[in-house]
Order: C-alpha cells, then structure tokens, then sequence
C-alpha cells in the first residue's frame, strides 16, 4: 500500500499536469479543445481519487474548471512557515529545507519538491511583461515560422532576437517550470533529496563528517571528548541535454503544443536525474551517483552483497535485508526513510503470499519505509554468472542534495542533420535543450545499496 507521501506527491505531479493545459489555454485567451478539456478532466479525477485514498473521504466535483483547479491548488499549498497540527505530523509531513552557507559566506537555501525553483528568484522581464503571459510552444511555433505576431511578448522578452537557425534563452520563469516539471517526476527529488539553486558553475558548502562526540565529566578533570569533523561538498555544474524532433506540419498546427513540450521535456530531464543520482559513474560528463560513491568502504554508501552471482528476494529473507540495510544507516545515525527500487523487485515483493495464499504480512520496519519505483535501476546488470542482476537503495535521501544551474537553454534549427538525414530535407524541426546539474551526497553512510537482486 502507498504511503501518504507518495499519494501526496502523485496527486501533485496530476494537479501539474492538469494546471499545464489550463495555463496555455489561458495564455492564449482562449477556450480549452476538447481533447485538452478531456485531458484536464482525467489529470484532476484522477487528483481527486488520490486525494480521497488520502484523506478517506469523497468530495464534490465542481463543473467550473477553474475553481476546481484553485481547490486542488490550495488544498497543496506547501505548509513551511505556520504550525502543524499534531495529528498531521507523520509520514507525510516533510521537514523544511535545509540551508548552507557557501565559501563566499553566503546562505544557500536548499528547496524541497513543493517548491519552486523560482523562489527567491527576483527576476524582471522586460516592459512590464507577467510571467504568466509567456508560452515555450509560441516561442518554438515563432521560431520556426519567423512570424512573431501571435507571441509579441515572448520576442520582447527574448530581446527581439528572431534569428529561426539559432538558439534561445528561455526566460527565467519559463524554464523554471520546466525544470519544476522534471523535479517533481523525478523519483529521488520525490525521496527528499533537496535541490540548490546554483548560481554560479560551482558551489562550494561545508559538510558534517563525523559527528560530535559527548561525555560527562569529573570536576576539575579535562573532559574527554572528541570534535565533529566537516568536509567540503563540491557541486560542479555538468551539462544534462536532450534532443527531440517534430515535423514543420506539428509545430504550425498543434493547439497543445506548449504542454507537450514542456511535459516531454520535463520527462527526459527527470529520467536522466535519476540515473545520474542512482547510478551516476563520476565520469567527466556525469555526476557521481550512490551506487559508485565509494561504495561499500569506509565512510562511503554502504553495501549488502548478496553474493557472488546474487540471491533471489524470497518470502524469508527479502524483509531481512532491508532490516538490515536499516540497521547499517541508524548506526552512522541516519534516518533511513525510502527505499528505491526496479519494478521487476516491487513486483517480486508483492506477490509474497503466507502458507495460506493470503498477502503476506510485511515487518513494520519495511512499512516504514516510502517505496519508489523506478526504470532507471537496470535489471540485466552483471553479477558473477548473472546478468539478470538488480539492487535495491535504502536511505535518507534528504542527504542527496541536486545542484541546479537554474537557466535552461533551449534551441531550435529546420536545418540541422546527423549521419542520416537533415531537418530540411525532412521537413522536421530539431529542438535542443540543456541544463547544468550535479549531485553530491552530503552524508554517503547514510544510504546502502542492496546488490545483486536476481529474479
């Protein structure tokens, strides 16, 4: 059964999903299609239906869409800043962000998922231009045609650049909902990890590596105990790209097409996130993610082996190696709170029945614990004479912190190619997107990878 949070988190990817097709219609003073009303409706019954396995409870559906959306909107307002009431204090409630202070001096404010990269954010489009009134789908629709007389704003916003070969600089807060898209999809951003704003190529903040030690002591003796130690988190800022094509005839005709892009973009954005945060190698071109974070040794993430060529999860050992994985992190003092794994494991994990053919009944410690589901956890890596091998990650991912380099850059050319063909021959429109991340784990020991999951 899901956890309060990851219902929360579910019905808040659906409240965006649905406030992206309102927005655009809106945008364009205009009314919804019938295939964007058809969508919006399914994004918020479904919202609803998570809202009532939540709160165990049904509610009216209202037949005004807008009030509907502001409902949904209010009801997820994030609650940093006013009192919790006791009986709400559990697994859903998130505790505030942490803040650091870098190597110039300066407070970095650490943001969870329910908010946004935006804030804090003070900056000042041009001519009085809102925000609100800019659309990426304009943006790319202009840029392809060179007409730019239905997104007057955005060329004033872009700075009166119309060039259709070259690229663009998304405006801040265009690209900070996509990015907003691609943290809230992301599986380790739905764990707690917490995202930094950088605002420069590398940010550099303190980090604890070993706790304080503590004892009594006698009068007029000298107390017997031993410093906290800090270390230096380094975040360097990779660049993270995606490509993607669309036919002239799309882009020119489409009605939705600022929610398909940014959905689409915010989708491979977040993907590649987990990756990278799972299993990121360290390599010049990629951050260095759990698994390969020192894996296994001293003050890195810790490690359950399940043997040379692996085990399989079965109904008597499964819940025993999470127990442990557990037990390793409360040793270094972590809180460990999630569990990420393959679908291939969820599914195994599952199915356990009792001798009776009932469910069978999981150990409180492993109910504790928010699961996660991810594609980005192979399940044909290589382990001894396995290649069918999975692994499971266990921690406090609160420890996970995901720099962000809070520009988006997109690109836009009808004349670019590759070995196979060009964008001019075929008639297509070629889309290039990039951001600048990094991941660092400010506590390893406070994560275990459990290797070697077979089926």
């Amino acid at each position: 059964m899901a956890t309060k949070l990851e219902l929360q988190t579910k019905r808040n990817t659906l409240v965006a999903q649905g406030r992206a097709i309102f927005d655009l219609a809106a945008k364009e003073k205009r009314e919804m299609t019938a295939q964007e009303s058809a969508d919006f409706d399914k994004y918020m019954d479904e919202s609803d239906k998570v809202r009532n396995e939540i709160h165990g409870a049904g509610g009216g559906k209202s037949g005004d869409r807008g009030k509907r959306l502001a409902d949904a909107t209010k009801e997820l307002e994030r609650r940093d800043g006013r009192q919790v009431p006791a009986e709400q204090i559990g697994e859903e409630y998130r505790e505030p962000a942490p803040r650091f202070i870098d190597s110039k001096g300066n407070e970095v404010r650490g943001l969870r998922i329910d908010e946004s990269i935006l804030t804090g954010r003070t900056d000042e489009l041009p001519d009085g231009i809102r925000a609100d009134e800019l659309s990426l789908g304009r943006i790319v629709k202009a840029k392809v045609t060179g007409n730019w007389r239905d997104a007057q704003a955005e060329l004033r916003a872009l700075g009166g650049s119309s060039d259709v070969l070259g690229g663009v600089l998304v405006p801040f807060p265009l690209a900070g909902d996509i990015i907003d898209l691609a943290r809230n999809q992301a599986v380790v951003l739905q764990a707690g990890a917490t995202t930094l704003p950088m605002n420069e190529s590398t940010l550099s903040i303190a980090k604890l590596t070993a706790d304080p030690g503590i004892g009594w002591k006698v009068e007029n003796q000298p107390a017997n105990f031993s410093d906290a130690t800090f270390g230096l988190i380094r975040l360097s800022a990779r660049t993270l790209m995606a490509l993607c094509s669309a036919s002239v005839e799309l882009v020119e005709d489409a009605s939705n097409l600022d929610a398909v892009l940014k959905n689409s973009l915010a989708k491979v954005l977040a993907l590649e996130l987990d990756r990278a945060a799972l299993r990121g190698d360290g390599s010049a071109a990629s951050p260095l993610g759990i698994k390969n974070t020192s894996l296994g040794l001293a003050g890195g993430v810790q490690l359950i082996d399940l043997g040379t060529n692996g085990a399989q999860f079965t109904s008597t050992t499964t819940f025993n190696q999470f127990s442990q994985a557990m037990q390793l992190i409360m040793t270094k003092n972590g809180i460990p709170r999630t569990a990420i794994f393959a679908p291939r494991t969820w599914g195994t994990i599952d199915k356990f029945q009792s001798t009776v053919n009932d469910a069978l009944e999981q150990p409180e410690s492993f109910k504790s614990l928010q699961k996660l589901i991810t594609n980005q956890i192979p399940i044909t890596n290589t382990k001894g004479s396995s290649n069918v091998s999975s692994e499971a990650y266990v921690g406090d991912f609160n420890q996970l912190l995901l720099g962000l380099r809070t520009e988006l850059n997109i690109e836009v050319t009808r004349v670019g190619g590759d070995s196979s063909f060009g964008a001019f021959r075929a008639l297509q429109v070629w889309i290039r997107a990039y951001l600048r991340a990094d991941v660092v784990l400010a506590r390893p020991e406070h994560f275990c990878v459990i290797d070697g999951i077979i089926p």
